[in-house]
């Protein structure tokens, strides 16, 4: 599996969401370098603890910033942001009942990458778009 690289087209506009996107795809793709290359628990065991604790800390801020700003779409991210948190649970349950297996590669690969990326491109865009319509700003910038 190819890393995914950062290219403009999932930029949603808004510094403190693209800077969290960033280091979801560098931590996913650590995830992956590290299951690919079967290394052991202990080096995995981190980065996907890592992974996960992001991606919550992620989420919140999102939907932090959709309640605030009144965002018709937030119940639609909720749903997809918990339809993720539960894929991931699932690689989790997996790495920790068969280590690093090429099944496991191939999921992180088709599951959570292809996943988020979708998710950036398809849903996350249109908060972005929201917001300049609306001409709203988010800290951090």
């Amino acid at each position: 599996m190819a890393a995914v690289t950062w290219t403009s087209d999932l930029s949603v506009g808004v510094g403190v969401i693209d800077e969290q996107h960033k280091m979801l795809v560098k931590h996913l793709n650590d995830f992956a370098e590290a299951v690919a290359a079967h290394q052991g628990p202990s080096a995995i065991t981190p980065t996907l603890d890592f992974l996960i604790e992001y991606t919550n800390f992620h989420f919140a801020e999102e939907e932090k910033h959709m309640t605030w700003a009144n965002y018709p779409g937030l119940q639609q991210q909720i749903e997809e942001h918990e339809a993720f948190r539960k894929t991931l649970a699932n690689v989790e349950a997996d790495f920790k009942e068969d280590g690093a297996t090429h099944e496991l590669a191939n999921d992180i690969d088709t599951l959570l990458i292809n996943w988020l990326l979708r998710h950036i491109r398809a849903v996350d865009l249109q908060f972005g778009k929201f917001l300049a319509e609306k001409g709203i700003t988010i800290g951090q910038e």
